[in-house]
């Protein structure tokens, strides 16, 4: 009888122990569920833990990238003598750390100074009892320790309690790890989010069809208005507001295959119309974080860049002394004229000129005065371009080209006389009066090449030399 009643004590006993701890875990989940962040309720749990198994503090450390571990949750810690902060590297051999990493979650229970390991621990918490979790992520990297410390009473840590231990550890661990993920996570973002930000680039990322912005970057969102007020705005509204859909220049289409895959990146530069300002802009279509077909644009001002280009250009395709472009300009000018698929049998014509007598002007005045007599030249001929239509070209020396495109014989006429009329009359260049005729030859722009056309002038030109200077001749292709 007395072993019966002795046999129903303990299973009650045991009954009230599971019901305890069955009590346990539901407060734990219950306040891990209670708070939008599952973490501040982790000292709470700390308290009930100890509580139940009757230890007397309780930690969370976590380390942060220079592998110092910070004391982040705990129960009771500076009662306990917790550091705030410690150096496990300080404390323990590379062994010892690859010896708690293997542990890969499971539960280190040091009731005393048996293992070096449980040694170590036990003086660095200045603790008489321990129980401890690691917390590893992947490559058996240690980020983590929950533990329980120190013991005020002696029941209740059975083999059980150890495996409840471990459970309610093991939980927190769970979160913990999360934790240290989602921080990961943020980081990541933080550092790309501030690389794109000051990386002297603008970028967004709008949906490919609805164009709805999905991301943009501080630099192109601060001057209108900030990013979350953009965000969900059809880009084509925050950066060109005058437009009312779709630009016509969006180069989308351009970034997908027939199946509407993604291809790979367009680079095209883009003059903004407002001031004028160069872009060079770099277009890619993207799958989104969503799933979503979304449309990727970055752009970098070249404003500065364009300009060198174009004074690179110039100064390739410009004559130093007149202003006027040179011959290379003129070679490449009348070939694009004459690759216009509009081509008729006459329309405008090429005139080659030479002034006469230069060479005497030179060594009559010098060549400065020969200098200033050629720009005069080339700025007279430059300011009859606007009303003649035509465009001027120093070839070298003391030859001159004029390409009067799209012009009839009676242009040609107008042109002539106020060529004539002009050379006729003297130059003033420092005080001094110089006469300088020309010989002129012009030729049609028929179906010949540029070195035809400008050779033929040239033999037209030669013909007035010849004849005796200071005269105009039109000649043939033929």
């Amino acid at each position: 009888m007395e072993k019966s009643v002795e046999f129903d004590l303990q299973v009650g006993k045991q009954e009230q122990a599971q019901e305890q701890e069955k009590d346990l875990f539901v407060r734990i989940f219950r306040q891990l569920s209670a708070y939008k962040d599952p973490y501040q309720s982790i000292s709470g749990i700390l308290k009930d833990t100890c509580d139940f198994f009757g230890f007397f503090s309780a930690f969370v450390y976590e380390v942060d990238p220079s592998k110092v571990f910070h004391l982040y949750e705990h129960y009771r810690a500076p009662e306990a003598g917790l550091p705030e902060t410690m150096v496990l590297s300080e404390h323990l051999s590379e062994h010892d750390i690859g010896e708690l990493t293997r542990k890969l979650g499971e539960i280190v229970y040091l009731r005393s100074k048996k293992t070096k390991l449980g040694a170590k621990f036990l003086e660095l918490f200045s603790a008489k009892s321990l129980v401890m979790i690691p917390v590893i992520i992947e490559q058996n990297e240690l980020t983590a320790l929950i533990g329980l410390l120190d013991r005020r009473h002696p029941v209740r840590l059975t083999k059980r309690g150890i495996v409840d231990a471990d459970a309610v550890l093991s939980v927190l661990a769970g979160h913990i790890k999360m934790r240290v993920y989602q921080k990961r996570l943020e980081y990541a973002y933080s550092s790309l989010r501030n690389m794109i930000d000051k990386a002297g680039v603008d970028m967004y990322v709008n949906d490919f069809y609805t164009h709805e912005l999905l991301f943009i970057n501080e630099s192109l969102a601060a001057p209108r208005g900030g990013v979350e007020k953009l965000l969900g705005t059809p880009c084509w509204e925050v950066l060109y507001p005058t437009k009312k859909g779709e630009c016509d220049f969006c180069p989308k289409n351009k970034l997908v295959d027939d199946m509407g895959n993604p291809t790979q990146a367009y680079t095209w530069d883009l003059q903004r119309p407002s001031d004028g300002s160069w872009f060079r802009m770099v277009n890619a279509a993207i799958k989104w974080v969503d799933g979503r077909l979304a449309h990727v644009v970055s752009s970098i001002n070249i404003t500065e860049n364009k300009y060198n280009e174009m004074l690179v250009r110039r100064l390739a395709e410009c004559d130093a002394l007149t202003s006027l472009p040179n011959r290379g300009k003129l070679v490449e000018d009348l070939n694009k004229c004459l690759a216009n698929p509009d081509n008729e049998a006459e329309r405008g014509y090429l005139i080659f000129i030479d002034l006469d007598d230069f060479k005497k002007a030179n060594d009559s005045f010098g060549h400065l005065v020969g200098d200033a007599l050629l720009r005069q030249i080339g700025h007279f001929l430059l300011d009859k371009s606007t009303i003649l239509g035509i465009i001027p070209y120093r070839y070298g020396g003391d030859e001159f080209v004029i390409v009067a495109a799209n012009k009839s014989a009676e242009d040609l006429d107008r042109i002539r006389e106020l060529l004539l009329k002009r050379f006729a009359r003297e130059w003033r260049i420092d005080g001094n009066s110089v006469y300088c005729g020309i010989s002129a030859g012009a030729v049609p722009l028929g179906d010949k090449t540029a070195d035809e056309i400008i050779h033929a002038a040239d033999m037209a030109m030669y013909e007035v030399k010849k004849s005796g200077k200071h005269g105009f001749r039109l000649g043939s292709l033929d």
